[in-house]
């Protein structure tokens, strides 16, 4: 099932991301796509709101990689390609660190990765500042 929404600004973008985050099941995937500052960490913060967490922890993976944050009785991975490319997931070894339950996230993602589940989603954003659409893709 494919949708597509306009998205006025950063709070839609964050509210998208708790509604789609509550219709995620327990080790879902999502893989993110859009340019830069089209909001994939916005959306990643209502993400982990969605879920229970904080959504002020969350923070831009380009230079660290991987954020892990605490959501009640899991956790959400947040991973960026954009440096280490579409491919770069299998050298991290995800396969061992995130658990069933728990929920990845990945910006700058390619179809191929060592994704937990077969429960893969994936979502685009395009535009920037206020004006975004958000098209996304659930199994």
């Amino acid at each position: 099932m494919t949708e597509t929404r306009p998205l006025a600004g950063e709070a839609a973008t964050e509210a998208l991301g708790a509604e789609l985050a509550r219709t995620t099941p327990p080790g879902g995937t999502w893989l993110l796509r859009g340019a830069l500052g089209a909001g994939k960490t916005t959306w990643t913060r209502g993400f982990v709101q969605g879920l229970g967490g904080d959504p002020d922890q969350v923070a831009s993976p380009t230079y660290a990689v991987l954020h892990r944050y605490a959501v009640p009785g899991a956790h959400v991975h947040h991973l960026d390609l954009y440096r280490l490319g579409e491919t770069g997931a299998w050298t991290l070894g995800l396969e061992e660190t995130v658990a069933p339950g728990d929920y990845l996230v990945v910006e700058w993602a390619g179809t191929e990765g060592p994704w937990p589940t077969a429960w893969v989603a994936e979502l685009a954003l395009e535009g920037e500042g206020e004006a975004r659409t958000a098209t996304w893709r659930v199994p």
